[in-house]
């Protein structure tokens, strides 16, 4: 039981470390979204980018936590909870996207509300 505890605190943790990679990257993301949104990119190129952004992150996340030094030092901020869960939900669409299972439009307005949902952590 105690080691089970243990693990899923662990997975907490590694959730909340993940949370807070994508959290710093926050701009970056909104900035992408808003530019769909509004025109300024096309789906191709959004799709692009976006992916590239939430891989490095990914990466970048997946490498930190394998530093445990600067995990042990890092402070979280509470404001990026849940924030990975958000971006990775668009990054999903891209799937749907592809299996034809919604429209270009479809997955702009999904962005649209995301942003809506991601405005209190900015």
């Amino acid at each position: 039981r105690e080691n089970q505890d243990e693990y899923m605190e662990l997975l907490h943790y590694r959730g909340r470390l993940e949370d807070h990679a994508f959290w710093k990257n926050r701009k970056q993301f909104v900035l992408l979204m808003d530019n769909l949104i509004y025109g300024l990119i096309d789906m191709e190129k959004f799709e692009i980018t976006f992916s590239q952004l939430w891989k490095e992150t990914f990466r970048a996340d997946s490498a930190f936590q394998m530093d445990l030094k600067r995990v042990e030092n890092l402070q979280l901020d509470p404001r990026s909870d849940e924030f990975s869960t958000l971006v990775t939900s668009v990054y999903r669409q891209f799937e749907v996207l592809e299996d034809e299972e919604c429209t270009e439009q479809e997955v702009k307005d999904y962005v649209q509300n995301m942003l809506q949902k991601i405005q209190p952590y900015l």
